[in-house]
């Protein structure tokens, strides 16, 4: 069992908070994510003061396992071959993660060089920045957003800009009048896109008339979100991440 207090406190007004994910989809995202970058993780075996050092080789979802590196210091690779528990902590592109405890499940070698099989934690936590996780929206998927209060005559439909756990910024066709004033609040913002639909209440961070795109531009913040509609944004802002990959890589 992982616990907040097991990732460093931060007065950032940035950070939006420590959040602990159990949903194997979104762990798999997550390490993914760190294996693509290369990104070093930390090890750190029970009863001992030493980290360690590896990598992330290989992410499996259908089976839930991942493999790492040989881990350095090499007195690693002794503790980890006597099935010493340990905990493994890492961060990218704004993220911290840390979950517990781990054993190895398997281990093999290959050019000499050792590499070790662990299961998906879990539990995993993790300390987002609002910078984090925002995840662009390709114009090619147009997805489509309608914005609706009790105060204003009309809806308004503007197109998903970008999208992160806490947030989206939504650009709408012209300029809106009467003028948007930040903490304006909408009992309505609706997501549509293929089969994925969603409404959740929002409130006005930011709005701005851009001339030279013919757009206005706003931000918004979701607001009093449950656990039943947390988790499709969460997967949300992860297929988005995902669909962004993948059309770089078509376009490169």
């Amino acid at each position: 069992m992982v616990i907040e207090s097991d990732i460093a406190e931060t007065n950032n007004q940035d950070v939006i908070g420590i959040r602990t994910i159990s949903d194997r989809h979104q762990i798999f995202s997550i390490l993914s994510a760190v294996q693509k970058a290369r990104t070093p993780i930390s090890i750190k075996f029970e009863n001992r003061e030493r980290y360690y050092t590896s990598l992330i080789l290989r992410t499996e979802l259908d089976e839930a396992y991942m493999i790492i590196d040989e881990i350095a210091p090499e007195d690693g690779h002794l503790l980890a071959m006597s099935k010493l528990p340990f905990s493994i902590r890492g961060s990218h592109g704004g993220v911290s993660l840390f979950f517990r405890p781990n054993v190895i499940s398997g281990s093999g070698i290959q050019s000499d060089i050792a590499f070790y099989k662990i299961k998906f934690p879990e539990e995993m936590i993790y300390q987002q920045r609002r910078s984090a996780f925002r995840a662009p929206v390709a114009r090619a998927l147009q997805i489509k957003v309608v914005v609706h209060s009790k105060q204003r005559d009309e809806m308004l439909v503007g197109r998903l800009y970008d999208l992160s756990i806490s947030g989206c910024r939504i650009n709408f066709e012209g300029e809106i009048k009467p003028a948007l004033t930040r903490g304006d609040s909408f009992e309505e913002c609706s997501f549509f896109f293929n089969d994925f639909s969603l409404n959740v209440p929002v409130t006005l961070k930011h709005a701005s008339y851009v001339r030279d795109w013919g757009e206005t531009t706003c931000g918004f913040q979701f607001e009093g979100l449950d656990k039943a509609s947390q988790k499709p944004i969460d997967r949300f802002v992860y297929f988005l991440q995902r669909e962004a990959r993948r059309l770089e890589t078509k376009s490169s």
